[in-house]
């Protein structure tokens, strides 16, 4: 089967697309065959060996996927061959076969596509734990999510209002100001104009919930927008440069500084993970949590797919398709 390998630590280019020996799958794993691959910013980082998690080399990148059961292990319960499934790989998805553990995966709901369900693991899930279990958003509050035109952006939104929240979003370019507001934005800001945190402070009340997957200056500039006993809740770092925080702005307003390190639920606390599957599969039957697709590459084409995400030319997902 054709996949790419990370041999090094290296550049996406540097990767090797090559055959490889289809995988193995354990009593506890099922073998998928994958038609989508969600292509996220975390897989440049883990490429180049700067994420959190460094594995063995050589290993195949591609964190979520979605396809078709090929084959099941002797204690697998809850799938069977040619069931559409879609999960959290972390890794094996650059690739068009991978084994999963059986608890990592889900039934894709009907009316789902394969590119939908691609990003509907690590990115929606991430959403709803940074806006739900982390940021604590309650109806008629107001969340304030950055980067809204992107995958944890759009899907960040729409969890938002399928709560009942207002919500307000920025964005780094005035193209990208549409597709927020497609996602359900209520306000959309440039955040490339230095004012956008005085006019939500002065001009529209401030916020409650902040998500924030960019870091930098966007972070230092949200405290200073959130109110009272509000909660910041820090996801990632795509400008690059960590926020160092004057902490004495938090005391004077009791915000709360929260991070989300979404894996450490996967391992740790699958009761919740399964809530929130419960939760997000509802919200898309009633069309509230719907995947924003900007392009599919082909499989060969992956190190350009890694540059549009990371180069910050896309929103919403973009999505290798296998098969």
């Amino acid at each position: 089967m054709k996949a790419y390998l990370v041999q090094k630590w290296c550049e996406p280019e540097e990767m090797l697309f090559t055959d490889v020996e289809e995988p193995l799958y354990k009593e506890n794993e099922v073998l998928v065959d994958v038609h989508a691959c969600g292509v996220n910013f975390p897989d440049l980082l883990l490429i180049q060996g700067k994420y959190q998690m460094r594995p063995t080399r050589p290993f195949i990148p591609g964190a979520e996927i979605s396809g078709v059961v090929s084959k099941v292990g002797s204690k697998v319960t809850q799938f069977q061959e040619g069931d559409k499934v879609y999960g959290a790989s972390f890794l094996g998805g650059y690739a068009q076969k991978v084994s999963v553990p059986e608890k990592n995966l889900y039934h894709i709901p009907q009316g789902m596509s394969f590119e939908e369900a691609c990003g509907f693991v690590v990115t929606y899930q991430s959403s709803y734990f940074g806006v739900i279990v982390r940021g604590q958003l309650q109806a008629k509050e107001t969340l304030l999510v950055h980067a809204g035109a992107g995958g944890i952006g759009t899907s960040a939104i729409q969890i938002g209002k399928a709560l009942g929240a207002k919500v307000y979003a920025t964005v780094g370019s005035e193209e990208k100001i549409e597709i927020a507001k497609q996602a359900g934005a209520d306000l959309v800001f440039n955040y490339n104009d230095s004012t956008w945190s005085k006019k939500i402070r002065k001009e529209y009340g401030g916020v409650d919930v902040v998500i924030d997957p960019v870091g930098g200056e966007i972070l230092e500039k949200s405290i200073l927008c959130t109110n009272f006993e509000g909660r910041i809740v820090v996801v990632g770092f795509t400008s690059g440069k960590i926020a160092q925080v004057a902490t004495n702005l938090l005391l004077l307003n009791n915000i709360s500084l929260v991070g989300l390190y979404w894996n450490l639920y996967f391992m740790n606390f699958p009761e919740k993970i399964h809530e929130a599957v419960d939760d997000l599969h509802l919200w898309y039957k009633k069309g509230i949590t719907k995947p924003i697709i900007y392009k599919t590459f082909e499989l060969k084409d992956a190190p350009l797919a890694i540059r549009t995400v990371t180069q910050r030319k896309s929103y919403g997902k973009v999505v290798l398709k296998i098969k």
